[in-house]
């Protein structure tokens, strides 16, 4: 047999959510629509990384919504390993009747349950899991506190992020695209051609930029693009590992050069904190 493994680790494939727990012990979470065998590998993967770095229990959890209806342990045996995740399948609970309480909830200004809110799209429903996605940002755009609001709408996307397609992508962008939350720009600026030409967002979103003939073929916006690329990357991992972001991290980035994003986009799975980010950002980049 074959004694030697070639591993290819793409950049942009990483963790959906991770989580210090009061244990010491760390939450792995993941979205999915199903969960296939491919998937339990992939995890064991991440969660042997995971373990590598801080050596300590795991415990992972995979969502899916309601239409599912499996849930229980999933495990791979491979003789002389064993994985287990717990597939959650979140059916029983009815996401017309919540959404219709947690409508009445603030119109009269009650608090809410911000948990609630951002699970709503896997649970059960006369909707789609699109339909219903929509519904519950729409829902989460009318919280009055700013800073709540905001934070329910970026978890909520992060929760159902592998549950849609772009097309729904699509369509949530035209819901938030006012808000102050990190932005959909990656491939919504492709569409726009950024009307410089330059390349902007990641290899997906370039391509189909390339298709609609919105990127002109100049030396200089081709090596902007590169580095746009970099930039849209980061911006996604920055999500991934801190939710919202600060405005003023995100104003920084622009201004970075490709050497320190890439450093950046390397680095930021060893920081714990937005703090770690911040001091990081004024040490590498000081202007």
């Amino acid at each position: 047999m074959e004694t030697e493994f070639v591993d290819v680790e793409t950049r942009d494939e990483f963790v959906d959510l991770t989580f210090w727990l009061e244990d010491g012990t760390i939450l792995h979470i993941e979205e999915q629509t199903e969960l296939t065998p491919d998937d339990l590998i992939r995890f064991a993967h991440y969660d042997l990384r995971i373990y590598k770095r801080h050596q300590v229990n795991i415990h992972t959890i995979v969502l899916s919504p309601a239409s599912i209806r499996q849930s229980g342990k999933r495990n791979i045996d491979t003789g002389n390993l064993q994985y287990s995740v717990t597939h959650l399948v979140i059916y029983g609970r009815n996401a017309d009747e919540l959404i219709e309480r947690i409508q009445k909830e603030i119109s009269e200004g009650r608090p809410i349950h911000e948990l609630e809110l951002i699970f709503i799209p896997l649970m059960e429903s006369r909707l789609s899991v699109k339909e219903l996605l929509l519904e519950t940002i729409k829902l989460e755009k009318e919280i009055n506190n700013e800073s709540i609001r905001n934070k329910v709408i970026a978890l909520t996307l992060v929760m159902t992020n592998k549950l849609v397609g772009p097309e729904v992508m699509e369509s949530i962008w035209e819901e938030i695209k006012m808000l102050k939350i990190v932005k959909f720009a990656e491939e919504k600026g492709i569409e726009k051609g950024r009307e410089q030409g330059m390349k902007q967002g990641l290899v997906k979103g370039i391509e189909k930029g390339r298709e609609q003939g919105l990127v002109q073929g100049l030396v200089q916006g081709q090596e902007q693009g590169r580095i746009e690329e970099k930039r849209s990357l980061v911006e996604r991992l920055l999500v991934k590992k801190f939710g919202l972001v600060p405005q003023d991290i995100l104003e920084q980035i622009p201004k970075m050069n490709a050497a320190t994003l890439d450093l950046i986009s390397i680095e930021i799975f060893d920081m714990q904190r937005i703090e770690d980010l911040q001091r990081y950002i004024v040490r590498k980049d000081p202007n």
